[in-house]
């Protein structure tokens, strides 16, 4: 029952012939998985309780779009207020094989999570074994003594709680300092592994850190990868840059900071250029190469919404940057070339747009789910500042005033807003 087998799934853009560039997913026994579902359903609506909001990886009612609407807040700040910032993205080392058990469940002991519930959890990690499944190779068991199960429905709530205490360390820590706001400190952004840390005083905090990830490594077996992670200055000197790059070894990128499969720049009027048309160039090429290829005309509305849609819809949320329906026409145009396969267009575009219960295929009209992305976060606003940390930022930025009452003033009442935010703004012309 604890036997599983491996199945390696080779990263993008990375040297195949290395082991370490693949990641290992676990099949695992029907059974076990059952049970660890039922663990993991049993901690899910205790985790908004056991994890701070500066995590939102697999918390449940957390996105990922938090973090990088924050990450565009904080640059913007830094840049407008000419603050000198460090933007640090870790690089975690195999972070769900390096959980030490040991910490694991001494850390769930101290969380107060019942006895008898810790009980099946190291029955779970009790002497597993695993085989790597490799075509024309014989499988040959071996024995596994940390780390958690990529494919298991409890491993990643395990692993979010063993993060846990590092990132409290660092939120907690005097020495670390990040982007002060009213009475808050932002520091930490995480979801799951992907850490972004915001830093106000590079050189001090980073030695520190340094420290600090360090001890907790020797503690848990979480590393990181230093001369993996990547940083972004903001008004810093480049003196101070190529002291704090050549001391701890981190590659520095003066102009954009990859993070949650965007591109975070440190000029925010380039968010646009940097993520929107590199992936509108290549979905219109996708589209061009798959217009002569033999698919039906509702197959090819179908092909729109699974493989399109996808991509932009994932940018409508995780960007707060303004698209304009004349930034959209072109992909638009694109799409119904595809449809059509070049040839007139026999059903108007408004009648396709419609759901199938009013008449219509379901078409994307892809500006109005522009709007729709951008309008739930407007939604979020009035969420309470302790449950969602972007919202206790954009309230900060805008104190005294609050983001979400000055939506349902008539124009003509609401107070000007004393710092003018591009994703405020956005949000606000939307609405």
């Amino acid at each position: 029952m604890n036997v599983a087998d491996i199945a390696l799934i080779p990263k993008e853009g990375r040297d195949a012939s290395r082991p370490e560039n693949y990641r290992p997913i676990s099949l695992l026994n029907f059974d076990l998985k059952l049970l660890a579902k039922i663990l993991a359903d049993r901690l899910n609506p205790l985790m908004r309780l056991l994890i701070h909001p500066d995590q939102v990886g697999f918390i449940p009612g957390r996105q990922l779009y938090e973090n990088t609407r924050r990450g565009t807040d904080l640059v913007w700040w830094a840049r407008s207020t000419q603050t000198p910032s460090l933007l640090l993205s870790l690089d975690a080392e195999k972070a769900f094989d390096r959980v030490e058990w040991t910490f694991l469940f001494r850390l769930c002991a101290r969380l107060g999570l019942p006895d008898d519930f810790v009980g099946i959890m190291r029955a779970l990690y009790e002497k597993p074994r695993a085989q790597v499944k490799l075509p024309g190779a014989s499988r040959t068991p071996f024995t596994i003594s940390n780390g958690t199960r990529q494919g298991c429905p409890l491993s990643p709530i395990l692993f979010v709680l063993a993060l846990e205490p590092l990132l409290s360390r660092i939120r907690h820590s005097p020495n670390i300092r990040g982007v002060p706001l009213g009475s808050q400190m932002f520091t930490v952004s995480a979801y799951a592994d992907d850490i972004l840390l915001s830093l106000t005083d590079p050189l001090h905090s980073m030695q520190h850190l340094h420290d600090l990830l360090t001890t907790y490594g020797a503690v848990s077996g979480f590393r990181v990868n230093l001369s993996k992670s990547r940083a972004m200055p903001i008004h810093l000197p480049q003196e101070l840059v190529k002291d704090i790059a050549s001391r701890f070894n981190i590659p520095v990128s003066q102009t954009t900071l990859d993070y949650l499969g965007v591109s975070l720049t440190n000029d925010p009027t380039r968010l646009y250029a940097a993520n929107y048309l590199p992936v509108l160039r290549q979905i219109r090429k996708d589209l061009e190469d798959w217009t002569d290829k033999p698919i039906s005309w509702i197959g090819r509305i179908h092909s729109v919404k699974m493989t399109i849609l996808p991509r932009l819809l994932f940018l409508f949320q995780a960007l707060p940057v303004v698209v304009t329906r004349r930034d959209l026409a072109g992909i638009q145009s694109a799409i119904d070339a595809f449809i059509w396969q070049n040839k007139r267009r026999r059903v108007a575009r408004k009648i396709l747009y419609r759901p199938k219960t009013r008449g219509g295929l379901g078409l994307p009209n892809l500006y109005m789910y522009y709007c729709a992305a951008q309008l739930a976060q407007v939604v979020a606003w009035h969420a309470p500042e302790q449950d969602r940390r972007w919202v206790a930022l954009e309230t900060a930025l805008l104190s005294p005033d609050r983001p979400h009452m000055a939506l349902w003033l008539p124009k003509t009442s609401r107070p000007l807003p004393r710092i003018i935010c591009p994703a405020i703004a956005n949000s606000m012309r939307i609405f």
